[in-house]
């Protein structure tokens, strides 16, 4: 059985972002700052794979563990960074978590 890196990397997750850092220097991260606080709703703005981690699934498993954080808050997502958006294309069971303008 393979196991990716990224079964055994210890994720530092904080309010408004999760990173992997190694020696101090951060090689991956997602960060998700309020949009609307009042409505829960982050904003999902940046993600980041260090170019030696590329290819491992690193990236996903960032947005699934935000979206876990969101989740266990009641909130929402505003996807605006590119991978994410493009992520939520590929994983269709996971639109009813996306916030929607009213």
């Amino acid at each position: 059985m393979f196991f990716g890196k990224e079964q055994f990397m210890e994720w530092k997750i904080e309010k408004h972002q999760i990173r992997y850092e190694e020696d101090g220097k951060v090689l991956a991260e997602i960060t998700f700052p309020y949009y609307k606080a009042e409505e829960k709703v982050y904003e999902f703005d940046h993600t980041f794979v260090d170019p030696s981690l590329r290819g491992q699934g690193i990236a996903g498993t960032l947005v699934e563990k935000a979206i876990a954080e969101v989740r266990a808050q009641d909130g929402k997502i505003l996807p605006t960074c590119p991978y994410v958006k493009e992520w939520f294309a590929r994983h269709k069971e996971e639109e009813g978590i996306l916030y929607r303008e009213h």
